[in-house]
């Protein structure tokens, strides 16, 4: 199975999803960006997409959620060894309460992993971080030199509606 992901508008995204209904696609969004998911063992339908392997899997995209992408970037070397790291990782979190979907991807475009988790909401999201469970997920300290550069997250909406703009914008001193 493969991933692909384009970046765009909320309002374009969300053409060219209901342009493909019969496809697996989940549309996210934040405070800067939305991106469209489209899962598929076919061609991408995207012009130029970030191209992934799934992994690992569970679950199934829904229509509204909280989204949380850790994005591990893995030098070559050390792909094996984080791939091996990961291994069964999926099912640790498969209990948790509020989880809808995971996804573990390989690049194949790039040298940056993403660690995709879905949830009912943020709030069950925040309690896994908190949890014994998120510790077990977490790459052990002595292989913590296998990045290239540190590990981050970005976390989405999934939502049919557009999220509104941020009245001020604390990175835009104009919009206060």
């Amino acid at each position: 199975m493969y991933m692909y992901i384009t970046a765009g508008t909320y309002s374009y995204l969300k053409k060219l999803k209901e342009q493909h209904p019969a496809e697996k696609m989940m549309l996210m969004q934040n405070m800067r960006t939305a991106e469209l998911w489209h899962e598929t063992n076919k061609a991408s339908l995207f012009q130029s997409p970030r191209k992934y392997e799934t992994m690992d899997a569970f679950g199934h995209f829904a229509s509204e959620g909280f989204v949380a992408c850790h994005c591990v970037s893995v030098r070559d070397e050390n792909r094996p060894l984080f791939e091996y790291n990961f291994e069964n990782k999926l099912t640790f979190i498969k209990q948790e309460e509020g989880i809808i979907a995971a996804r573990i991807l390989r690049p194949l475009s790039s040298e940056t992993y993403i660690i995709m988790t879905l949830w009912q909401s943020e709030s069950f999201y925040v309690r896994w971080e908190k949890s014994p469970t998120f510790t077990k997920f977490q790459i052990p300290q002595h292989l913590g030199n296998m990045f290239s550069s540190p590990p981050h997250t970005y976390t989405y909406i999934v939502s049919e509606d557009e999220i509104e703009e941020l009245e001020e914008d604390p990175f835009n001193p104009e919009s206060s």
